[in-house]
């Protein structure tokens, strides 16, 4: 059983923490809620089209190259473990028929194992219990989650980052739980090269023996992810955008979008309204975190931070390594209207909405009135996000549907050539992320 606390707490603390039998039991509900609640929100047919590298490079390396040997094969320069194994299951369990629906099933119950696992790893972070498990369901409910990244295996990595600073952070009790955390901290490192950006925080678990197996883990994690890229590099266009272009774009995706997943209508109202209306509510956000810092020391301090940086760092990170349009500042209301929302922008709302979370427990554990009030704002403010961006027009909305497909072929090429290879395609630009599969898979 995973055991874990990160930093010495007071017993006041820990009087107020759940048994650990609870903990698990709240952990498995939440996962379990969490899954269902994405699968909720990705609707059909979304949940029944496969997306990009899920069908194109993942499943195709899989039946080209087997299941161990794919697992650990590089692709644009990187090591993507996690998706390898759902798409490994996916094909092993289930009909070659059922994949999309099945991979979009999967890949939500990841995320709800991400969520339950952040809720047993904050407990010594967040002291409110409720708080804690509305810590663990942001991965589920994060607006523009549900748009991309949300229900297939191609943007896992982005859930697998947001449980890198909780697992990192983490010194463990015994070494059972050392040996679960070490798993998790190489399952995650082998999946996003992106975690090295929280390897500081091991250093809240030098002082305990029991936590060297997770550094190694991680260590070695990204090791054989910095080989993956000398070996087998990432084609990079440098994007053009400026830094006003990306902190404008920082305001309109990742920090706007946290609270409202329709970014299009957010820039729309920008081109009308000019930037004061993101501009704002940027003051805002940022004056609560700094109230969260200076209001408490210890782990809550160093995770508002880490929560509240990590999504600028990703957003940079992503524009100037990726040549997407970026130039918010010139963008007219046609643009906004056209691009929509990045990926890059829904996985920093994950943290931005955690690191309000954590400043709000803080508000709520210090004051009378003023302090307690506005912590129960900001709770309130991220549950009506959730709430109000239940559904969302996903990229995967138009089709085309994995298993109409498959009757297709089987009933016209396969019916012809049994030995044969048919083209099944998937989202988002036909043509491109099509799956050669063969017609035996057809009847396993």
């Amino acid at each position: 059983m995973l055991e874990t606390t990160p930093v010495p707490v007071d017993s006041s603390r820990r009087r107020r923490s759940l048994p650990h039998l609870v903990t698990w039991i709240v952990a498995v509900v939440l996962a379990a809620a969490s899954s269902l609640w994405m699968w909720h929100r990705l609707g059909s047919p979304t949940r029944e089209v496969a997306w990009a590298e899920d069908s194109g490079v993942f499943l195709d390396e899989r039946l080209q190259l087997g299941a161990v040997p794919s697992l650990l094969h590089p692709y644009e320069g990187y090591l993507h473990l996690v998706p390898r194994i759902v798409v490994d299951a996916a094909v092993a369990l289930w009909s070659i028929e059922d994949y999309a629906v099945v991979v979009s099933a999967l890949s939500c119950c990841v995320i709800g194992l991400v969520g339950g696992a952040v809720f047993v790893l904050a407990r010594d972070v967040v002291t409110s219990v409720p708080l804690r498990a509305l810590l663990g369901v942001i991965p589920a409910i994060t607006p523009m989650g549900v748009v991309e990244i949300a229900g297939n295996t191609a943007n896992l990595h982005w859930y697998m980052l947001f449980l890198a600073p909780w697992v990192f952070a983490f010194r463990p009790r015994s070494w059972w739980s050392s040996a679960g955390l070490a798993a998790a901290a190489l399952a995650i490192t082998l999946t996003e090269i992106q975690a090295a950006l929280f390897v500081p925080l091991f250093l809240f678990g030098l002082r305990s023996r029991r936590g060297i197996p997770v550094v190694v883990a991680a260590v070695l994690g990204l090791a054989s992810q910095g080989v993956a890229t000398l070996l087998d590099p990432r084609l990079r266009t440098p994007s053009d955008a400026s830094p006003l272009d990306i902190a404008a774009g920082f305001l309109a995706q990742p920090l706007a979008g946290s609270w409202n997943g329709d970014v299009r209508s957010i820039g729309v109202t920008i081109v009308h309204h000019g930037w004061w209306v993101v501009i704002v509510p940027a003051i805002l956000v940022v004056a609560v975190l700094v109230l969260g810092l200076v209001a408490r020391s210890g782990a809550s301090r160093w995770f508002i931070v880490v929560l509240g940086v990590a999504p600028a760092v990703l957003w940079v990170a992503a524009l100037r390594v990726n040549a997407v349009p970026s130039t918010f500042t010139e963008w007219n209301e046609a643009s906004f209207l056209r691009f929509g929302p990045y990926r890059y922008a829904a996985a920093g709302s994950m943290f931005l909405l955690a690191a309000v979370v954590v400043a709000a427990d803080v508000c709520i554990a210090r004051g009378r009135v003023v302090q307690p009030v506005l912590g129960w704002v900001l709770v309130a403010s991220v549950v009506a996000a959730g709430v109000l961006n239940v559904h969302a027009e996903t990229r995967r909305s138009d089709g085309p549907v994995w298993s109409k497909q498959v009757h297709q072929q089987r009933a016209t090429v396969c019916a012809d050539d049994p030995d044969g290879t048919v083209r099944v395609e998937a989202a988002p630009e036909a043509g491109r992320w099509t799956a050669d599969v063969p017609c035996a898979r057809f009847d396993r």
